[in-house]
């Protein structure tokens, strides 16, 4: 090969990986699609319903937060737990059940599950689920990714088992920001019937986050949206829940 030609080779080899790296990242950040199985960004309805969705907890001084704004507004959410705080706060993970909230898997540890091996990404899993159902969730167990990324192995993963993954449509990006103001705007200029709403009660502490989701909920039910938790809204779709699950999730008996 001469030189012109080598260079022309390594040239286009050099814009085939480019692209193939660039292809990878828009699918792991991806909310709508994975290469296996199934994935809900949100539910096709023309009813005014929606589902609040909070991840990285439990986290004490914040989830108590969040959950006395849902008890006083009388709605439901769906809280995506990390395995390792389950561990460190189950009381309060076993009162997000306990009120009448559904309870999903955000993974173990929280890193994302991206270049894992299978055995890795099953663990991660497997761990929490087990901490769940030890809380006393019964029925299908939906999964949300860290960080929402994902690439080859979660989803085959997921599909294999018949689990869900459960992303979003609306996002406060509470993560990034704490401004009440723009962080209430985001989800109010994004909302619309079917929507899953993404807010954080882990991670730092997110006063914003707590005044924004009291707003937030007051805004749409006086437009008279419904909340309903993930699980209610799949169904309102006629999305059901994988075979053999008990369709009903309860906390424990009362001591």
């Amino acid at each position: 090969m001469n030189r012109k030609r080598w260079i022309r080779w390594a040239v286009g080899t050099a814009l085939v990986g480019l692209g193939l790296l660039v292809g990878l990242g828009k699918l792991s950040r991806s909310w709508t699609y994975q290469l296996f199985g199934e994935i809900y960004p949100r539910v096709e309805t023309s009813e005014r319903v929606v589902a609040l969705t909070f991840d990285d907890g439990p986290k004490p001084g914040q989830t108590e937060e969040i959950l006395g704004i849902l008890k006083r507004h009388g709605v439901k959410a769906s809280f995506f737990m990390v395995g390792r705080r389950i561990e460190r706060s189950p009381e309060l993970a076993a009162r997000v059940l306990a009120e009448g909230h559904q309870v999903g898997n955000h993974s173990y540890s929280h890193r994302r599950l991206v270049l894992k091996s299978p055995s890795y990404v099953q663990e991660e899993i497997d761990k929490t689920d087990a901490l769940l159902r030890g809380l006393g969730v019964q029925g299908e167990l939906l999964f949300r990714a860290p960080f929402g990324k994902k690439l080859v192995v979660l989803p085959w993963l997921l599909s294999r088992s018949g689990r869900k993954h459960i992303t979003f449509d609306v996002v406060s990006r509470d993560d990034e920001t704490q401004d009440v103001g723009l962080l209430t705007s985001r989800v109010m200029e994004s909302v619309r019937p079917g929507s899953i709403i993404l807010f954080h009660d882990g991670g730092q502490d997110k006063p914003g986050t707590v005044q924004a989701v009291d707003i937030v909920v007051g805004k749409l039910k006086a437009q008279g949206y419904r909340f309903v938790t993930v699980s209610e809204l799949l169904a309102l779709g006629g999305i059901t829940p994988a075979s053999g699950t008990i369709t009903a999730s309860t906390a424990p008996a009362a001591n």
